[in-house]
């Protein structure tokens, strides 16, 4: 279903189009079949109720300015639901209407298929009811009213701008550069066409890289798995498992491997020599990082347990205190010397996001909270607190 919401709402312009006249006929046909409505309608009621429905059917495309934020928040599918039922809405009253106004002008109610035919629409509006009606100034009058107001309805319903090229651009410019909006859309765009075809179209285009270890000889797609075959440069290169463990780690952070993870999507790294004998082989997936973190989160809960304190930091001062609960590390530090506060607050924050240490207890999910205080002779007093996390310290993207 989700992979449907997106089709549906990535859908073209004359697409998009052609479903909403298509799904509103078919749920006036359904409504017509099991209300069949008894009562006629007037063609200067008829006339603004169908002004009613044409203004609904273009507002409803309004509802495009969510699709970033259904998408940020994986909702697709109700926003697709949303517009189903404004749809069967509209088409629910178009068919009843028309059923009404074909009964009072032609004696039937067969002849409410017309709305939706070009031109023969004309005959339900304009021709004449069967049943005689009172005639007189006051009922030309709110019949004028009435068509006035139904052609003015429409009109402001068509000068509320709607998505245009504009939009559509910066649409496509933030799920480039939000990761999280992007990783969204690949997570639709492969339920919608298949893992497969739409992993093939991420890597069609990927340039092959050369670093100093390896030259990347090519990228495929084999069913859920993307492997990367790469020769090594290095014939005495030791693929050990501090190697591994390293590799692992890099890979299981990087926010471009999470993005396939969240789709299903095996990465198979391939490693070989110049004459095509392989060294080694990389496999990363969720469960291989679902063990990488684990046993990453249990080596940093060890050390933190494991540290001596205090632990000087220089002449400036010491940490005093480490501790880890529920995800979250606390660092309490005495400093012998006051600096000046803000400036100094944002230089250790961005140096601690940076630090290699903390940048990974970051990227698995971590709360990290710093406490300076002042050393005083009478006591420590409390300067202020630091605290990083996803949010204030992001991950770099590779």
């Amino acid at each position: 279903m989700d992979g449907l919401a997106y089709k549906l709402l990535t859908a073209g312009e004359l697409e998009f189009a052609v479903i909403f006249i298509v799904a509103v006929v078919v749920s006036a046909g359904v409504v017509v079949a099991l209300y069949r409505p008894a009562w006629t309608m007037p063609r200067s009621a008829y006339f603004p109720a169908l002004c009613v429905c044409v203004a609904a059917g273009q507002l409803s495309y309004l509802l495009q300015f969510l699709f970033l934020d259904a998408l940020k928040q994986q909702q697709l599918g109700r926003l697709a639901f949303a517009y189903i039922l404004i749809w069967f809405a509209i088409g629910a009253i178009t068919g009843i209407i028309s059923a009404g106004r074909s009964r009072d002008a032609f004696g039937t109610m067969m002849w409410w298929p017309l709305v939706f035919v070009p031109f023969a629409n004309l005959a339900l509006i304009f021709y004449p009811s069967r049943e005689k009606r009172p005639k007189g100034i006051g009922r030309r009058v709110s019949g004028i009213v009435l068509v006035v107001c139904g052609l003015v309805l429409v009109g402001l319903a068509r000068a509320i701008p709607g998505p245009g090229e504009d939009y559509l651009a910066s649409v496509s410019a933030r799920v480039r550069t939000d990761t999280e909006l992007r990783d969204n859309a690949m997570v639709y765009a492969s339920d919608s066409k298949g893992l497969e075809a739409t992993l093939k179209d991420m890597v069609a285009d990927v340039p092959l890289p050369d670093t100093e270890l390896a030259r990347m000889l090519s990228i495929e797609v084999e069913g859920d798995v993307v492997v990367t075959t790469q020769e090594v440069k290095d014939s005495t290169f030791d693929f050990d498992d501090t190697w591994r463990d390293q590799n692992t780690g890099r890979l299981c952070l990087s926010k471009n491997q999470a993005m396939f993870m969240k789709m299903g999507a095996t990465m198979k790294n391939v490693y070989q020599s110049s004459n095509g004998e392989k060294r080694s082989e990389l496999i990363i997936n969720t469960e291989t990082c679902n063990a990488w973190r684990a046993k990453k989160e249990k080596e940093i809960i060890a050390d933190i347990e494991a540290m001596e304190l205090p632990q000087k930091l220089g002449e400036m001062g010491a940490i005093v205190g480490a501790s880890y609960k529920d995800k979250t590390v606390s660092y309490r530090y005495a400093l012998n010397v006051v600096p000046p506060m803000d400036a100094w607050k944002a230089a250790v924050k961005e140096r601690m996001c940076n630090e290699d240490n903390f940048k990974v207890m970051v990227q698995l999910g971590m709360t990290i909270r710093a406490q300076f205080d002042e050393v005083k002779a009478d006591g420590n007093v409390p300067l202020t607190e630091l605290v990083m996390d996803a949010a204030s310290c992001p991950a770099d993207p590779f």
